[in-house]
């Protein structure tokens, strides 16, 4: 792949993190706490310390598991623009959907920091809508895309419990 295809990826990638955590990491959330000051709802202590652990882990492996998307997969985390690679190394050998897991804990992070349930509260709902409803037709596109290679990782790579050693590609190996 051409480096002005593989940096119009990485542009592209870019593009979507920062919309994607503009909406659903920092909007929502803030919304949410905005109206749970509103109305009383009782906040429990924040943990600042802890919150600015969880972002910046969760937020270098949700930018690291894009990025694997645009260069070794050669596409985007869109479904418009998928991968034109299975891609299952760096975050993808430990565990199957890293990017969900990072954006759940980027939205725990801020919950934390904000000493808000309801904000953790819809964290748990955003996972749960993405585990039921979004996960399951992802899996099933890179099934028809990608065949036996796409099973056979599915069945050694956990989806959100992270492996202790890293997949390897019985064809790699």
């Amino acid at each position: 792949m051409s480096a002005g295809r593989t940096a119009w990826l990485v542009i592209k990638t870019t593009g979507f993190l920062i919309v994607f955590w503009a909406v659903f990491v920092f909007a929502v959330p803030i919304g949410i706490s905005i109206v749970e000051i509103a109305i009383g709802i009782q906040r429990f202590p924040p943990m600042p310390l802890l919150a600015a652990g969880l972002l910046l882990f969760f937020t270098a492996l949700a930018v690291w598991s894009a990025m694997m998307l645009a260069v070794a997969g050669r596409g985007t985390p869109l479904p418009i623009d998928p991968t034109r690679e299975l891609v299952t190394t760096g975050p993808y050998s430990y565990l199957r959907h890293p990017f969900a897991a990072a954006a759940t804990g980027q939205i725990v992070g801020l919950g934390i920091g904000l000493g808000s349930v309801p904000v953790l509260a819809y964290a748990t709902v955003a996972m749960a809508t993405w585990y039921f409803l979004v996960r399951p037709r992802e899996e099933r596109r890179l099934d028809a895309r990608f065949g036996p290679p796409a099973r056979a990782y599915r069945e050694s790579v956990r989806g959100f419990r992270p492996r202790l050693k890293p997949y390897r590609d019985a064809a790699i190996r």
